[in-house]
């Protein structure tokens, strides 16, 4: 068992009421003859009135859905990976009801940096990753997805956000580094801190995209289908996704931001 399963394996065992997601991974032969692809697919097994939340456990789960693809992307035998969830929920980030149980340091930093783990992992994969945000996504939802090498939208998507200065808190799971090496340190701090504090608003998916925090939006009546034919030509090298580069200038400074340089190619994140 490895070093962050371990870890999360305890903080699980503090929080015996969380509502686990699973992370069930299918796999299928993408459209236009691009390849075998594995989609990551996170449920709680309710509906949309319970939305996806990502406590131990469920990260948990989610390690062990990547321990398998990355072998799978390791041996080729397959050419990408993707991470969407439910009807009408990705996910809406870490299970706020375990805090009041976290009564240690060490098991409050299990999580925190048991979240990170699992989601590095997406960036370290053998083959390009997609994150296909088909519903609401908020904080630790965002962040599995910016993960990623690639992100779709939904047009319909009704609710997008990272709401932890609203409660008080941070982005924790890498949304205060990796936004901004996204979309630049003005338009992160705008969505990070500004969208929170006003009455945590939230973005809808046409926003997301023009923002740029989504390589591609699309319909919500067949979303994942123009996902996959969108992905099947990404790595076919039919579509190359191209970002502008990210200004580093003055609005940098006064955000603190010391990411590494970069933006423009297709691989940032």
């Amino acid at each position: 068992m490895s070093t962050t399963a371990e870890l999360l394996k305890g903080a699980a065992e503090l929080f015996p009421g969380e509502v686990v997601t699973q992370a069930h991974v299918r796999h299928f032969d993408l459209p236009l003859g691009a390849g075998r692809f594995a989609l990551i697919t996170l449920d709680n097994g309710h509906d949309h009135t319970k939305p996806t939340t990502l406590g131990p456990q469920s990260l948990a789960n989610i390690d062990a859905a990547i321990d398998q693809v990355e072998k799978e992307a390791a041996d080729g035998e397959i050419i990408g990976v993707g991470v969407t969830g439910k009807p009408f929920i990705f996910a809406v980030g870490a299970d706020l009801k375990g805090v009041e149980l976290l009564k240690r340091h060490e098991d409050a930093l299990a999580i925190g940096k048991g979240g990170h783990d699992v989601f590095k992992r997406l960036a370290k994969l053998a083959v390009p990753t997609f994150a296909y945000y088909n519903g609401a996504a908020m904080g630790g939802g965002v962040e599995i997805g910016l993960h990623c090498t690639y992100r779709t939208v939904s047009a319909a998507l009704p609710a997008f956000s990272l709401p932890e200065v609203f409660l008080g808190l941070v982005p924790g799971w890498g949304g205060c580094t990796l936004l901004p090496n996204l979309i630049g340190a003005e338009k992160a701090v705008s969505v990070i801190i500004e969208n929170s504090l006003n009455q945590n608003k939230q973005l809808k998916g046409k926003q997301v995209y023009e923002l740029g925090i989504a390589d591609a939006l699309f319909e919500g009546a067949d979303f994942l289908e123009q996902s996959l034919i969108w992905t099947a030509s990404v790595l076919k090298g039919e579509i190359t996704v191209e970002r502008p580069a990210v200004d580093r200038g003055e609005g940098w400074g006064q955000g603190g931001g010391n990411g590494p340089v970069g933006g423009g190619s297709q691989g940032d994140r």
